[in-house]
């Protein structure tokens, strides 16, 4: 027994017997086992009691702090714990420094997680409420600005911590900020067309627009990037750059959508059969509610395969569904009418003619 206490409190290992780790240890043990006491408190007794109070200032603030606090409870352990540890100077200093990181880690994260539920139940409720969507569009992008800002500056606390003038360091990035800007440039150009795109407006989340070859509706606007759902129902994630020096047809602006045909008849189709076909196609586009009269149908040209028919009309409302549903009943009515008419759609054909 005795050999055991000696080997615990006089043979040393790195500056400190094995009593002192023990200690240590001890500490840091008790530390994290309080903190999962809290965390245990407040998941199932402190959120019942405040689930009864009208106001949400309570659960937000319990959502704040449920998961930081081990890491708290760890901070707290490990700079009593040292307490118990034979330390040089120089030891001490770097082993504060790594709490102090750890310390400036679990304020940012408070941080974060305020701004989160901040946005989640305050203003994103108070936005939800009002008719504009600009202010549902700007709500992510200055959640991430102020979450960046949070973390740039716990990177200059942790940096003026090991001794570094942050002053002297953000002068000395002015010459390096150069050949960072040219490395970064698009994703700089990328961050001012974001900004472009909040001022001028060409569109709004939930509008659906036209970038090139993508269509779809818009979903998120970032400050990089702002992600499309197209047709497919697949994300598109287009730089923002693109969208401010491109050409941007917004759908949602148009009170109306239009819908052009050139449906084709044979060439054997009378000129009598060929006007009725004319008001076939008037009757059934009139006939529709939801579709405006008055229809462009003249006859267009003298196609290879085909007498051209060109079809124009305008769709009362602008939701795409419902302009592909009307779309669709139009077309089967007149090909109905058509068959009953004897009048034939046109496929690519060619006529041989062999001499002898």
């Amino acid at each position: 027994m005795s050999d055991v206490l000696t080997v615990l409190t006089q043979q040393q290992y790195f500056g400190s017997t094995l009593l002192q780790y023990v200690l240590f240890l001890a500490m840091v043990g008790i530390a994290l086992l309080l903190g999962k006491i809290v965390s245990f408190a407040i998941k199932n007794y402190l959120r019942k009691a405040v689930g009864t109070t009208k106001t949400k200032i309570d659960d937000l603030f319990l959502d704040i702090i449920e998961k930081p606090i081990w890491l708290v409870a760890l901070i707290i352990g490990m700079a009593t714990g040292f307490q118990f540890l034979s330390a040089t100077a120089l030891t001490r200093q770097m082993y504060y420094n790594i709490i102090n990181i750890l310390l400036v880690f679990a304020v940012a994260w408070f941080l974060i997680k305020l701004i989160d539920g901040v946005i989640k139940e305050m203003l994103a409720p108070m936005v939800s409420r009002t008719d504009s969507k600009l202010d549902d569009q700007l709500i992510p992008v200055l959640a991430k600005i102020a979450k960046g800002t949070v973390a740039v500056l716990a990177l200059l606390v942790i940096i003026s911590n090991f001794g570094y003038d942050v002053t002297t360091l953000l002068a000395g990035l002015g010459i390096g900020g150069l050949a960072f800007a040219f490395a970064a440039k698009e994703t700089i150009a990328d961050v001012f067309g974001g900004f472009s795109i909040f001022a001028s407006k060409p569109f709004i989340v939930g509008d659906a627009i036209e970038i090139g070859t993508v269509v779809g509706t818009v979903e998120e606007v970032g400050l990089r990037h702002t992600r499309i759902r197209n047709l497919d129902k697949r994300m598109v994630i287009v730089p923002n750059s693109q969208l401010a020096g491109g050409i941007i047809t917004n759908i949602t602006s148009a009170p109306q959508r239009k819908c052009v045909w050139h449906l084709g008849v044979t060439y054997d189709t009378s000129t009598i059969k060929l006007d009725k076909a004319k008001k076939i196609i008037v009757d059934a586009i009139n006939a529709h509610p939801e579709c405006e009269d008055d229809p462009i149908v003249e006859f267009e040209e003298f196609a290879d395969s085909s007498l051209k028919i060109l079809v124009i009309f305008y769709n009362k409302k602008n939701d795409f569904a419902e302009f592909v549903r009307v779309r669709g009943t139009i077309g089967m009515r007149i090909k109905k009418e058509f068959e009953k008419a004897k009048i034939e759609f046109a496929f690519p054909t060619q006529t041989i003619h062999l001499k002898k």
